[in-house]
Order: C-alpha cells, then sequence, then structure tokens
C-alpha cells in the first residue's frame, strides 16, 4: 500500500524473467519472482518487498533562504513594475491608432499572464535527489528467498540512434555508448541498442571497436 491507501504497483516490478507479477500466466511454484522450471525461485516474493516500511526513494532538498529570498523579492519587483505599466498602457489611449492599441494591449496582457504562470511554480522550487541508501535497502538487500541479495531493479533498455557518421562523428557515438554502459546499474539489467538509420559500415565498426574497449574500460 502507498501512503494514501492505494494499492502501490510499482512494489511488484522487480526481477520477473518475462513475467510481470501475480496473477499472470507465468508464476513459480514456490510464489518467487525469476525461478526456474524445477520451482526454485531467486528473485524477491511479494511478502518480503509488502512487508518492508514504506519509504519513498527520493528526498529533498532544501534551497538556501540566501538564494531563494532575493529571487522572490526580485519577482515581487517585477510584478509591481508590470502592474503599474499595464495600468498606464490602459489608462492612455491611443486615439489616432485605437486597434492598434487595441491588439498591443491585449499581446502585453498575455505575455504577462503567460510570465505570471511561468514565475508562479520558481516561488517555491523543489529538488529532489534519490536516497541510494533506501534504493539499496528496497531492491538489493539479501532477503530469505534472495539470500545472495541479486538486485530486484528493473531492466532498462538504452537506444542510441544515428544517421550519417559525417554529420554524427562514430566517436561521440562510441562515447555515448560507453557513458551508457559505465552507468552504476547491475550490468545484467542494463542493455544498450544502436539504431543506425544510414547502416554505415564505418558506424559499425566503431560500434565492434567500441564494444571490445567496453570489456577492458568500463568498470564492471
Amino acid at each position: 500500500r502507498s501512503q494514501t491507501g492505494d494499492f502501490d504497483h510499482n512494489r511488484w516490478l522487480f526481477e520477473t524473467s518475462g513475467t510481470y507479477g501475480y496473477g499472470n500466466a507465468f508464476w513459480t511454484k514456490d510464489g518467487n519472482f525469476g525461478g526456474d522450471k524445477d520451482g526454485n525461485g531467486h528473485g524477491m516474493g511479494p511478502q518480503d518487498l509488502m512487508s518492508r516500511p514504506w519509504r519513498p526513494l527520493t528526498r529533498k532538498l532544501q534551497i538556501p533562504a540566501a538564494v531563494i529570498s532575493p529571487y522572490r523579492l526580485l519577482i515581487f519587483i517585477r510584478i509591481v513594475v508590470l502592474a503599474l505599466f499595464l495600468m498606464w498602457r490602459i489608462q492612455h489611449k491611443n486615439q489616432d491608432a485605437i486597434w492598434l492599441w487595441g491588439m498591443s494591449v491585449v499581446c502585453e496582457l498575455w505575455f504577462a499572464f503567460s510570465w505570471l504562470l511561468d514565475q508562479l511554480p520558481k516561488l517555491n522550487p523543489i529538488n529532489r535527489a534519490t536516497d541510494l541508501n533506501v534504493l539499496k535497502e528496497k531492491f538489493e538487500t539479501p532477503t530469505p528467498s534472495n539470500p545472495t541479495g541479486k538486485s530486484d531493479l528493473p531492466g532498462l533498455d538504452m537506444f542510441v540512434s544515428t544517421a550519417d557518421p559525417e554529420k554524427e562523428p562514430p566517436l561521440v557515438t562510441s562515447n555515448t555508448i560507453l557513458s551508457i554502459l559505465a552507468a552504476n546499474y547491475p550490468v545484467e539489467k542494463l542493455a544498450c541498442y544502436v539504431s543506425d538509420d544510414g547502416g554505415a559500415l564505418l558506424t559499425f565498426e566503431a560500434m565492434a571497436e567500441a564494444a571490445s574497449f567496453a570489456n577492458i574500460w568500463v568498470p564492471f
């Protein structure tokens, strides 16, 4: 259950080996996720996950008052100046070009309204950071059904698209792939695919070299 009391489906998204939770067509005999044909499960069962206290995976980062307070003061001053300007524009009509004056006032009011909507969320910004300790406790902590602590994080498929090796140098594409492979994520849960619309042989050979170099450089 979530904090609101609703059923939290995210609790069931972990190691599944082609299955996505209780009640589907594939379910191991012992009730564990990711088991083999003999019923030997190696993932975390629903009872183990539901028994853990609910803790958010992210935490809020407080913005220093020395940073946010001057910004709020500046926004307030700009609102006052903008309101005075619009009042002056409305009160001083241009009788020689009344239609042009009317259209300009409508545009200015609209831009002022859109600017105000853009500034409202910035008055109280919220920055969040992932709580790595909670993430590890929830998905990588050993349990009776998962004694080795095998990661229950969901699998990630990363797609890198490219089209022309002249406009997109293979070195840039290779660096992108190496950065993805070097992510701090379980290696068995991370897959990287290259989509080359141009089908260039140069890109293919560069990716082959990058893959061989990744075995040496990427800190698996």
